[in-house]
């Protein structure tokens, strides 16, 4: 669907209706999965204890405050986790398509976000998806915020994930402070953020898919890999200079892209973290592999948009035939069809 229109819808702003059917139909394959992902248990664990929390701070024990109250929310409508990961898959794609809608060509930024933002982080790391997909959000806006609203909206960001505390070092690099004064506090700054998201035990999709039961080897190959996604179009940016101008046209996309980078050598002696901010360079990667096809003549850019289609494909067909956390996604199930005796509503794994 995604390959389709990147390839064979006009470029540029997409048809209304086509944009919209897509954005429902991505909402209702993801929001509405059953049993697929490597924290579904988990996840199902954590509605039951917010559902028996006898306490409101019993239920801050949960989650992070504002996801806590979403299972809540989600227990109280009967519904259960597929309330929850409705609600939570309608901002998450809210965000994507937001900020693929800024790019020179939203289908295939969209594309792009398939393989592994769409279908291995959407639906499994619900609390992480939500965060970085409200940060597209915020990113896809990021100039008609001040430094006030950045700061609360990534805050609040942190309510569902606390990794996303991450991007207020973007918030501080644009104060208007000495430079080596902002060099510090950001240092300082990330130091401690990775610390604690190294010792914390948030961001559990990474530890789950690559890390729980494996050796050490095979947790620094899956957080590369995860990182490579958004840092080998990172790259770009010293492999063609003469084109900055075009993939990252705003300071705060090339400055996402320096941490894409940053973030690699992190991967040797804090693979979990790496595996856990990385998901947020994501916007990167989307708007990167965009706007490549308008670096090459104009009857040339067709068949790079179908080579471009092409490898996300090739990467999302990889990763389920050989990832050891893809077994979980397949088969693929939707609470849609499959009778309601079988929902996992009010059952504890």
């Amino acid at each position: 669907m995604f390959a389709a229109a990147a390839t064979l819808g006009r470029p540029g702003r997409p048809a209304m209706a086509m944009w919209i059917a897509v954005f429902v139909t991505t909402v209702l394959f993801v929001g509405l999965r059953h049993n697929v992902g490597m924290d579904w248990n988990n996840y199902l664990r954590m509605i039951y204890s917010a559902e028996n929390a006898q306490s409101f701070g019993a239920l801050l024990r949960v989650s992070e405050p504002f996801y806590a109250l979403l299972l809540s929310f989600g227990a109280w409508t009967g519904g259960g986790i597929y309330v929850v990961n409705l609600i939570a898959t309608f901002i998450t794609m809210w965000g994507v398509f937001s900020f693929a809608k800024r790019t020179p060509e939203p289908w295939l930024a969209l594309m792009a976000a398939v393989p592994m933002f769409i279908v291995v982080v959407c639906m499994s790391a619900n609390r992480q998806a939500l965060a970085a997909g409200l940060l597209m959000l915020l990113i896809a806006n990021w100039a008609r915020f001040g430094v006030v609203g950045r700061s609360i909206f990534i805050v609040c960001c942190a309510g569902i994930h606390a990794s996303a505390i991450i991007m207020l070092a973007f918030v501080a690099i644009d104060l208007k402070l000495p430079k080596t004064v902002k060099i510090a506090g950001i240092g300082i700054f990330s130091l401690l953020a990775l610390y604690y998201l190294q010792q914390s035990g948030y961001g559990e999709y990474y530890d789950t898919a690559y890390g729980r039961g494996q050796t050490e080897a095979v947790q620094s190959s899956g957080a590369i890999f995860h990182v490579l996604m958004n840092a080998i179009p990172a790259a770009l940016y010293f492999l063609l200079p003469a084109q900055r101008a075009k993939l990252f046209p705003t300071v705060l996309l090339r400055n996402m892209a320096f941490a894409a980078l940053f973030t690699v050598p992190l991967v040797f002696f804090a693979s979990a973290a790496a595996g856990r901010i990385t998901l947020y360079w994501f916007p990167v990667s989307m708007y990167v592999w965009a706007a490549v096809p308008q670096l090459v003549a104009p009857h040339l850019r067709r068949p790079v948009r179908l080579l471009i289609c092409a490898v996300m494909l090739a990467i999302m067909y990889g990763w389920l035939e050989y990832a050891n956390s893809s077994l979980a996604h397949i088969p693929y199930l939707n609470a849609l069809f499959i009778d309601s005796w079988q929902l996992d509503i009010g059952v504890l794994p």
